[in-house]
Parts: C-alpha cells; structure tokens; sequence
C-alpha cells in the first residue's frame, strides 16, 4: 500500500485522479511539492490476529455438536 504523501490516505497506488480531486493539483505537481508516496505494510495488532483466528475457524467441539445434533434428528426420522 502507499501512503498519499499530502493527506496520509492508503491507496493501491498514488493516482492523477486522487491528487486533483483531494488537493486540487496533478500528481507530478504533488510529488514535487510533498515527495514521492511511501510504501508502507499494514500490520495487525496481536489482538486483531487473534480474535480472526477464534472467530472465523471451526473447532472440533463445534463440528461435533453439529454431528450429533444430526445424529439424533436422523434417529427421529
């Protein structure tokens, strides 16, 4: 990701359009006033890592209720 040199905006990549809407000049004349993007490499805290990691993975325990809740509905049946 790049970092808009102006503003401080993420963005994929510094473009034309970015510089004259937000700050009302082209990209070179940007680059020339405030320097040249920087690249930068978003990193999550420990926190964010973890909580993704809990909350989007299926345990065993979570797979097997879900078995034996069907289990007992075919039993039914």
């Amino acid at each position: 990701m790049f970092q808009c040199p102006a503003c401080g905006e993420l963005m994929e990549i510094l473009t034309n359009n970015h510089c004259i809407r937000h700050h009302g000049m082209t990209k070179k004349e940007l680059i020339d006033n405030f320097g040249a993007p920087k690249y930068v490499t978003p990193t999550m805290s420990r926190e964010v890592q973890n909580w993704i990691k809990e909350s989007t993975i299926i345990s065993k325990v979570d797979f097997d209720v879900a078995q034996a809740a069907a289990r007992n509905l075919v039993k039914r049946s």
